[in-house]
């Protein structure tokens, strides 16, 4: 059984905090991820920021086949160096953030999973979105203070465009909170694992999508504002607010995602 931890100890001896490397070292949290996400022999994942290939490993012994997407060349090489025994598996020295349907292709459902570098999390989900049409399932660890704004509800203080952007395209549910002790190095920063599950896209043309998640973006860039104010630029937003929510005293952080899109459809209209 490789210790691929040690094994990078040993060759590098530690990580790098321009990619924001934390690898974790709780097996049952590995497994539990996998487990999360129901990875099993034949299904085709995609592991975005594998590290020193500990989640790799764990999902390779469950025979899926493999692309893990790494920025980092150095890692990319050390996976390479001592996975490579497995058929089943590719590694991708590459962005995530600039991947496309080029580098997974288009004629297969995908599972996503990763232990997420927590600077730039919020963007990978928004990027894995490019590929909604395909994704099975994802499970992705963020930092715990991103995790309580993607699964936030409506009147929380964590509740902002984020919340609105996820809940849209997924079902998301809390898998487990785990403490910076189950990292190396470990952290201060506490770190959920979520779950997604695609929904359907209310909206079929692109276009229109893009335009109401800017509206949401909007609505929200002075969250202590109401949306009459955030909306001001918009030729009679006022008495469109009135008429649709019987008051213009209204925020983004009290509307629920149906109510967005109900609003949107209603200024559009």
């Amino acid at each position: 059984m490789l210790n691929l931890i040690q094994i990078f100890k040993g060759e590098f001896g530690h990580t790098k905090k321009s990619f924001g490397q934390h690898f974790l070292t709780n097996k049952h949290i590995l497994k539990l991820i996998c487990d999360e996400a129901d990875i099993k022999e034949g299904d085709f994942v995609v592991e975005i920021g594998p590290g020193c290939g500990v989640l790799t490993y764990e999902i390779l012994e469950r025979n899926a086949n493999l692309i893990s997407v790494e920025i980092d060349k150095e890692l990319a090489h050390f996976l390479k160096r001592y996975l490579h025994i497995y058929p089943n598996f590719q590694i991708i020295n590459k962005d995530f953030l600039l991947t496309d349907y080029g580098d997974f292709g288009k004629n297969c459902l995908i599972k996503f999973v990763g232990n997420l570098p927590y600077n730039v999390s919020t963007k990978i989900v928004e990027h894995t979105v490019k590929f909604h049409n395909n994704i099975e399932i994802m499970v992705f660890m963020f930092q715990k203070e991103v995790a309580d704004r993607i699964i936030s509800r409506p009147k929380a203080k964590t509740y902002s465009s984020l919340s609105i952007f996820c809940q849209y395209f997924f079902n998301i549910s809390k898998v487990k909170n785990l403490s910076g002790k189950n990292f190396w190095p470990s952290t201060k920063v506490e770190s959920t694992v979520l779950k997604f599950v695609p929904k359907n896209r209310y909206f079929e043309d692109e276009k229109v999508e893009k335009d109401f998640l800017d509206f949401v973006k909007r609505c929200f860039v002075s969250k202590r504002k109401t949306i009459k104010n955030n909306l001001k630029s918009i030729d009679g937003i006022e008495k469109k607010i009135n008429s649709f929510f019987g008051s213009d005293n209204v925020r983004g952080e009290e509307l629920s995602v149906e109510d967005f899109i109900k609003f949107y459809e209603y200024i559009r209209s």
